[in-house]
């Protein structure tokens, strides 16, 4: 399988970084409660007086912002995570690979997302939308009409995620019986050189420590390396 950028996002934002880990997991039993641990740090040490505030958030608003995506009605998902998360109250909880992940994205403010390779056809992209494509929300609403230009994650059939880091579909959403993920790491450019490979590597490490599986492979991607292929 291979995963790759197209090379017109790199263009626009050259120094775009994209964290790659594939890894066969077991998705059922809770480990350490990283999410929790977090959410206390969060509301406890977050400094800025709106989340939109923190340089993390604004390199998105501002990369959302030169592809014409209005921020006012669609926020980078570590925009959103990180609202509820500030607000308080009970956060909502999926299963442990889900609830990880989040956490870890509210560690270091940045989007990671999940994938389920069980249920993705063919090679996996990121990329502009011929205008083509087809989206089915998580919630399970209507099949949406995908616009040309827009950013999107896409297998060889479907769109998997909306926007670039807004909205994931149905399709490849993990859940307690997924057995493999993809999960990408998003650090737009603006923000430290390391910080990229640091997310990965805290990402593994956190899976092995919990025992929620192993790493079959792992990458960056980079203007100069546009793609990477893997085998599960």
């Amino acid at each position: 399988m291979i995963f790759s950028v197209e090379e017109g996002l790199f263009r626009l934002f050259p120094s775009l970084k994209i964290g790659v880990l594939v890894c066969e997991i077991h998705n059922i039993k809770y480990g350490d409660d990283q999410l929790e641990e977090v959410l206390d740090d969060v509301g406890v040490h977050f400094s800025f007086e709106r989340p939109q505030d923190h340089p993390h958030i604004k390199v998105w608003r501002e990369a959302f912002r030169r592809l014409g995506i209005p921020s006012t009605k669609y926020q980078s998902s570590i925009e959103s995570l990180l609202k509820r998360a500030l607000k308080g109250g009970p956060f909502p909880r999926i299963n442990p690979l889900v609830d990880l992940y989040n956490a870890v994205s509210l560690r270091h403010l940045v989007p990671i997302g999940g994938h389920s390779l069980d249920t993705v056809d063919g090679d996996i992209s990121l990329c502009f939308a011929q205008g083509s494509e087809t989206f089915i929300p998580m919630d399970l609403g209507e099949t949406e009409a995908v616009e040309k230009g827009e950013v999107i994650y896409k297998d060889s059939k479907d769109v998997l995620t909306r926007r670039w880091v807004w909205r994931q579909s149905n399709k490849d959403k993990v859940a307690n019986e997924t057995t493999h993920i993809f999960i990408p790491i998003d650090v737009m450019e603006g923000l430290p050189e390391w910080l990229c490979e640091n997310v990965v590597k805290d990402m593994e490490e956190r899976i092995i420590k919990n025992s929620y599986g192993k790493t079959i492979h792992k990458d960056i991607l980079t203007k100069d390396k546009i793609t990477t292929e893997f085998s599960y």
